[in-house]
């Protein structure tokens, strides 16, 4: 808050000094200290009161954040249901009017006839054959190993 160097705080001594005296200096500096530890103890339970308010605020904005969730999630569960549930009406009539219609036709009562399968397809597969590999007969040419050619020999 203050800048008050060292230099600052030997003019000041000095000063204090030459006006108390060297009698009620040690007297006036522990005064001060006192005073000094008790504004410092004053400022922090300030701040620590300002914190605390601070923290209860937010505790209090957040439980109204929570209630108006709340009462969102009440509303989408309502109209969820809502929905779920005239969607299941619509269903139910639109399968009630289908109904007298399909029983009244003898042509849509008969089962459709099973499809034949083709001869065979109870048997696996047969595997495919792969042709072999045909070997060369070529012989390989000499490399360079090292800077030096590698020759074969023939016998």
């Amino acid at each position: 808050m203050f800048d008050v160097g060292f230099s600052e705080l030997v003019v000041i001594g000095l000063i204090a000094l030459i006006v108390l005296g060297p009698k009620r200096l040690p007297e006036a500096a522990r005064t001060v200290g006192r005073w000094a530890g008790k504004l410092r103890r004053f400022v922090s339970e300030v701040k620590q009161d300002l914190d605390r308010e601070m923290h209860d605020a937010e505790l209090t904005e957040l439980r109204k954040l929570k209630q108006e969730l709340d009462q969102t999630r009440q509303v989408m569960q309502e109209t969820s249901s809502g929905i779920a549930q005239s969607f299941a009406e619509t269903t139910s009539a639109a399968a009630s009017a289908i109904q007298p219609n399909l029983s009244g036709n003898p042509a849509t009562d008969s089962s459709p006839p099973a499809l034949a399968s083709p001869p065979g397809a109870d048997k696996p597969a047969a595997r495919a054959k792969r042709p072999k590999a045909v070997k060369s007969t070529r012989k390989s040419r000499s490399t360079k190993k090292h800077g030096r050619a590698k020759r074969h020999e023939r016998t």
